[in-house]
């Protein structure tokens, strides 16, 4: 079977950290963005941003 024209982007640990340590978002979220951008770093920080998911969430113990 032939893919419809979609590329598969191979994401690094590099990538999601940079990602990572620019938003102090979770890691799966940080991939996601990366696979929803095409690996593109800046545009996955700013989607991460527009999402709300760049502060952690408060823990209460």
């Amino acid at each position: 079977m032939s893919s419809s024209g979609s590329k598969e982007v191979t994401l690094t640990a590099a990538m999601i950290k940079e990602v990572r340590g620019a938003t102090r978002a979770g890691t799966l979220d940080c991939k996601d963005a990366l696979k929803e951008t095409n690996g593109n770093t800046k545009k996955a920080i700013a989607l991460i941003k527009k999402q709300g998911k760049d502060r952690p969430h408060k823990v209460y113990v």
